[in-house]
């Protein structure tokens, strides 16, 4: 009885995190087939205002070349991002899992996500200076 308890909050869990990523999974399909068929980027406004990277720029070509699994490639694009896109992933099913819990995120864990932000900031501004 207590087992079918515990599958029932894991498959809960699974269908709270499904629906809460599956739209923008969906819009990520739905945005690689419009690249590869009209060859159309959205651009990034802040390099186009400013002449200069920002710290995202490059995530669509990393996203397009992990998924031709051109990995190499996804590298150069955004060294920063594909880095840490475990932890990225980690923070999205993590704080998912609290909202489905209806608990608080943790002190630790808003300072994990300040010092990646500043490691974001950083990587920025050193892209732009060494020309990454």
């Amino acid at each position: 009885m207590q087992s079918d308890n515990i599958r029932n909050k894991k498959q809960g869990f699974l269908f709270h995190l499904i629906g809460h990523i599956a739209p923008f999974f969906i819009l990520g399909v739905v945005y690689f087939i419009w690249l590869k068929i009209t060859g159309i980027y959205v651009p990034c406004l802040f390099r186009q205002i400013t002449g200069y990277k920002c710290p995202g720029c490059g995530i669509t070509s990393m996203c397009v070349n992990t998924g031709a699994f051109n990995f190499f490639d996804a590298f150069c694009a955004n060294p920063f991002i594909f880095i840490t896109l475990p932890l990225i992933i980690f923070e999205v099913v993590y704080c998912e899992f609290l909202n489905f819990k209806k608990r608080k995120m943790p002190t630790w864990n808003n300072l994990l996500l300040i010092f990646y932000c500043i490691g974001l900031i950083v990587f920025g501004i050193i892209r732009n200076i060494i020309a990454i």
